[in-house]
């Protein structure tokens, strides 16, 4: 009786009840797209507060390099990039897919200053901000 156990039980370990390889890899590779879609919805993506700060940083970067060199800086804003260009910097800014600015150029002398008023309009999904530039002392503010 004792051998018949003993018989049963290794014909039951020769047996493979397990999973192959393939349906483990296949597994696997389920869970790792299931994790990278949940850690793509929560990564927090760049919002309009950090997109118009780092405009505004470039744009103060502009007036600082006119002031110190002494040299005239050219900025264009086209459709999906802020362009900055003078003979000691070069800046070429590209704007997020949401973003977009309405095409104007202007320029800073070599004291920070701009020669006439503008206002510059940033287009986003949720509102469209403004860049009001002052005359003479080429600030600005953001609306």
């Amino acid at each position: 009786m004792e051998k018949r156990f003993q018989l049963k039980m290794v014909k039951l370990m020769l047996k493979n009840d397990g999973f192959t390889m393939i349906e483990t890899l296949f597994v696997l590779f389920i869970i790792c797209i299931l994790s990278c879609l949940t850690i793509r919805l929560h990564i927090p993506s760049q919002n309009d507060d950090i997109m118009i700060e780092n405009l505004s940083q470039l744009l103060n970067q502009a007036k600082m390099n006119a002031m110190i060199y002494k040299e005239k800086t050219y900025i264009s804003f086209q459709k999906r990039k802020l362009f900055i260009q003078s003979i000691h910097f070069n800046k070429e800014y590209f704007l997020p897919k949401d973003l977009s600015f309405e095409s104007h150029e202007m320029s800073y002398n070599e004291f920070g200053n701009i020669n006439k008023a503008k206002k510059i309009h940033l287009y986003s999904k949720q509102r469209t901000y403004s860049f009001v530039f002052q005359i003479g002392s080429g600030s600005y503010y953001v609306q």
